[in-house]
């Protein structure tokens, strides 16, 4: 009897080092975005989805084996197209990803709106094509700037950054901003105020703003199923 249980141990401790070495080539994308994605001054990850990916991480003993990387989100949709196994969270679906990359994991579930100043006066929108008339702010590259490109509007306010998106639109040098409630609301905590200076003007159900934990072109399918079954439980 002892002998089968040494066995086991051995056979077991066998196939979680070779799962482990199964994501030795894995790399992480993530941007600092609250309260999806937070990220405090030693590199740790936490928020709504960052938790997701943490505990993931842990359940699958690779939490040593890879390191998320926190970098400009440009730079992280450019790295994520050319290589494969790749992970980037948080991600949302667009037109142009979605002949991409793989949305394997729906991670939260939100919708996008267009948000105004309380105190902008003249500012009327009632659909997309109201909105299209007035100036709004985006993070560059970002899925809600897909989502305008592709639906064609023009008067396009870009930034690097969403707090610094969030702050432009704070500082009136763009009339519109688009985002989710739970975004804009951690941003103004962050930048130190709250929703009663701006108003919902139009809910966008035409634009996916769900967000999930997606995949590179050509990512192993054992890495994908591996991290599906572990959130999905």
């Amino acid at each position: 009897m002892k002998k089968y249980i040494a066995l086991f141990i051995f056979t077991l401790i066998i196939d979680l080092t070779s799962q482990a070495n199964e994501f030795n080539d894995l790399k992480i994308y993530t941007e600092n975005n609250p309260p999806y994605v937070l990220v405090n001054e030693k590199n740790e990850i936490s928020g709504l989805v960052g938790e997701k990916v943490v505990k993931a991480l842990k359940k699958l003993k690779i939490e040593n084996e890879v390191k998320i990387e926190v970098v400009p989100w440009a730079r992280a949709l450019i790295e994520a197209k050319k290589q494969k196994n790749v992970m980037i969270f948080p991600f949302v679906k667009t037109k142009e990803r979605l002949g991409i990359f793989n949305f394997a994991i729906l991670a939260y579930k939100q919708t996008l709106n267009f948000y105004k100043l309380r105190d902008a006066k003249g500012i009327e929108v009632h659909n997309l094509e109201d909105a299209k008339k007035y100036t709004t702010c985006v993070v560059r590259n970002d899925y809600r700037h897909e989502h305008l490109l592709q639906a064609n509007f023009s008067k396009i306010e870009e930034t690097a950054q969403q707090t610094q998106n969030v702050q432009k639109f704070l500082n009136k040098r763009c009339e519109l901003i688009i985002i989710a409630e739970e975004g804009l609301k951690a941003k103004l905590k962050e930048l130190y105020s709250n929703m009663s200076i701006v108003e919902k003007v139009l809910e966008v159900p035409e634009f996916d703003g769900n967000i999930y934990i997606a995949f590179s072109p050509g990512s192993d399918s054992f890495i994908i199923n591996k991290f599906k079954e572990v959130t999905e439980k």
